[in-house]
């Protein structure tokens, strides 16, 4: 009896030594959460390159949306291309101390003033779309100003022939569109006698 007494008591002491034994061994469970839980809630790396793609994204979007916007501006300024009148149109004035008419021919690369009459001039023509530009004209109707703005230009060159008049090339002439979807053409008020505050208004002329 005394011995299994014993026995019992001998066990008791390897169980409990076992035990605190496998208690060392064992990891840290909370230790290593704690490890794991810092570096997934501290993300450093993905943190500061997150910014960058985000800005790179905007640039492109800018520079995107400024190409649009360029390319919009371009398709509203009125150009005159000469296959709408087939290159030959004549254009008439009504008034004092200005041109009967004035004829453009891109064909021949001419412009003539007052055709067909004992004033007739002839000079060379160059006709070009140039950045658009504000200009006021005298209302071909209405003889009112009104502002337009117009890209097509007409430069008078060289005179061919004809009776001599300086007046004739004292500017350039711009085609553009009218509001009831024919052709006008600006030119330098000829005439002039007008107020110092309205010397840059055109004269607008109809076909």
């Amino acid at each position: 009896m005394k011995k299994i007494f014993m026995l019992c008591l001998v066990a008791s002491f390897l169980l409990a030594g076992c035990n605190q034994e496998s208690s060392n061994d064992s990891p840290d469970t909370s230790t290593s959460k704690s490890i794991t839980t810092e570096s997934s809630a501290n993300p450093s790396q993905n943190s500061s390159s997150a910014p960058q793609t985000s800005s790179s994204l905007d640039v492109s979007t800018n520079h995107s949306s400024t190409e649009t916007t360029a390319s919009t501006a371009q398709q509203t300024v009125d150009t005159v291309s000469s296959n709408e009148f087939g290159g030959y149109a004549t254009f008439y004035f009504n008034g004092m101390n200005v041109p009967d008419s004035i004829n453009i021919n891109t064909n021949t690369n001419q412009i003539t003033f007052n055709a067909d009459t004992h004033s007739e001039a002839i000079y060379t023509l160059t006709m070009q779309n140039l950045p658009a530009k504000t200009i006021r004209v005298f209302s071909a109707n209405t003889n009112e100003i009104r502002t337009v703005k117009v890209s097509t230009t007409l430069t008078v060159g060289e005179q061919i022939s004809g009776a001599i008049n300086s007046n004739n090339q004292s500017g350039d002439l711009y085609l553009f569109h009218n509001k009831q979807g024919g052709l006008s053409l600006a030119t330098p008020n000829y005439a002039g006698n007008v107020p110092e505050d309205q010397t840059d208004v055109m004269i607008e002329v109809l076909q």
